[in-house]
């Protein structure tokens, strides 16, 4: 269910249509990706649309690009368009090994003649954005543009900042009591829920919810009536828990980063000494930092 964002929806349109990026900033369950997803006929009515979920890690957003590249007809230099999407991604895989010959063929491929709106770059998810991609995304800012959605927390990460800069803000506020309990109201309808006093309920979700639709649904959805109505534990907000989580994978990726770092440096401190010991252990540190990873990452804000 969609309700209210008019203006921010306006303010975003305006800004792609005058060529200029967007970052849409608000915490978890404050309703980003519908948001978008509402816009998404007007900027593909605009120019191509290329979406993708997240922006970390990097090659899991490359993949993600060169898909979205793929299902809006745009060539990539040196990989033929046949009918099988995974089959295209292989051979481009194949030719372009490493990340950054990776990025370079989708910077290229993003690249439109001058007079042409530009393509619009969607990603879903940039909270997972790290300094070390930044110059990417700056690079990838100068040939689409970038619409991207974060938590108000990583616009303050340290090396950002020139990113930020580069792209129009756009703030997710709650909703407004009349919006909320119109979103309310929606979903009472779509999941059939029964209370004996209506009003009575509307008005405690609106009071409970303090107008994220997150926590609007959550509380429609799985928290029954008469609990509601008779103001019992209704146990973590949406928002709140999820936030919580977010800022927990967030803390997590410089720990990471460190981690990484001393794996690299080991390696290299083992082949300029000769010590094929500490050569090995580093390459082997390198490979479980690359393997894990993500896998830590997603475990530390499993839902």
């Amino acid at each position: 269910m969609f309700v209210g964002r008019k203006e921010e929806g306006r303010a975003v349109l305006l800004s792609v249509r005058a060529g200029r990026g967007v970052v849409l900033s608000a915490p978890p369950g404050y309703g980003k990706t519908a948001l978008l997803r509402e816009l998404l006929p007007a900027l593909e009515a605009w120019a191509p649309v290329v979406w993708t979920e997240r922006v970390a890690p990097l090659g899991t957003f490359l993949k993600d690009l060169f898909r979205g590249l793929w299902d809006a007809g745009v060539p990539v230099e040196g990989v033929g368009r046949g009918k099988d999407l995974e089959a295209d991604l292989k051979a481009w895989q194949r030719r372009y090994p490493g990340n950054e010959e990776k990025a370079r063929s989708l910077l290229k491929a993003l690249k439109r003649p001058e007079g042409v709106n530009p393509i619009t770059l969607v990603v879903d998810d940039a909270t997972g954005l790290t300094p070390s991609m930044v110059p990417w995304l700056v690079a990838f800012a100068e040939a689409a543009t970038l619409v991207l959605a974060v938590h108000p927390e990583t616009l303050r990460k340290a090396g950002t900042k020139r990113l930020w800069m580069r792209l129009d803000r756009v703030d997710l506020p709650p909703l407004s009591p009349k919006e909320t309990r119109e979103l309310a109201r929606a979903l009472v309808e779509r999941y059939g829920v029964v209370a004996e006093d209506l009003e009575a309920y509307l008005n405690r979700v609106v009071s409970l919810s303090g107008g994220v639709p997150g926590e609007v649904e959550r509380l429609v959805r799985y928290v029954s009536a008469e609990d509601i109505v008779r103001n019992r534990d209704v146990g973590t907000g949406y928002a709140e828990g999820l936030a919580r989580r977010e800022e927990r994978g967030i803390a997590l990726a410089p720990i990471l980063l460190v981690a990484g770092g001393v794996a690299i440096a080991a390696r290299y401190l083992g082949l300029a000494r000769g010590e094929m010991d500490l050569y090995v252990a580093g390459g082997l540190g390198i490979a479980a930092f690359v393997v894990l990873s993500p896998w830590l990452r997603k475990v530390v804000v499993a839902r």
